[in-house]
């Protein structure tokens, strides 16, 4: 065989196996994030991985009340936070990350 018809068929190969991957792999990349309310009261703060431990009620379509960590992004958001106080925030889902932003504090 040639090496531009070896060239050829390697191309093909690549492209056919690039086809095979599941829809959901290769959208995952370009696809927005999903977003998700929640209500819950901060009960403690990771400052050196930015991860705030929150108390939550359901989160509609998403999961059921319970306490865990959630990533905070924003560095100036995560700052801001103070174990006890009680917040409304926007839960990010992208694939297999799942971080916490658009915080505000309630009363």
């Amino acid at each position: 065989m040639t090496s531009r018809r070896f060239g050829f068929a390697v191309l093909t190969c690549m492209l056919a196996l690039a086809g095979c991957a599941p829809k959901g792999d290769r959208d995952a990349s370009t696809a927005p994030a999903k977003q998700y309310q929640m209500h819950g009261e901060i009960k403690g703060l990771d400052k050196d991985q930015h991860v705030a431990t929150i108390k939550h009620d359901d989160i509609p379509g998403f999961m059921s009340a319970m306490t865990m960590g959630y990533p905070v992004k924003d560095a100036g958001e995560f700052s801001k936070l103070t174990v006890g106080e009680a917040i409304n925030a926007t839960v990010f889902v992208k694939g297999d990350e799942m971080w916490v932003g658009n915080i505000r504090k309630t009363k």
